[in-house]
């Protein structure tokens, strides 16, 4: 085969060496509601873009006031 030994693919220094589930950023959103997007992306060792991303398009959460609150309120939190 050319000199080529293994057939597997090696780890490229570019690949995701892990994966960061929304719930580990909600996790962190959940213990302190006034924490910025550059502390969940320095805290689960990512990038400030995926941790944005995570945040306002995957969990769908908004900065107000200081604190994170959903996109689409319940009723439970109108009241």
């Amino acid at each position: 085969m050319n000199g080529i030994s293994s057939v597997t693919d090696s780890l490229r220094p570019c690949q995701a060496r892990r994966v960061v589930t929304p719930e580990a950023v909600e996790a962190i959103m959940k213990e302190n509601c006034c924490v910025t997007v550059n502390k969940i992306a320095a805290c689960l060792d990512m990038s400030h873009g995926s941790a944005h991303h995570i945040v306002h398009d995957v969990l769908q959460f908004d900065k107000v006031s200081g604190r994170w609150v959903p996109h689409q309120l319940t009723g439970e939190l109108k009241e």
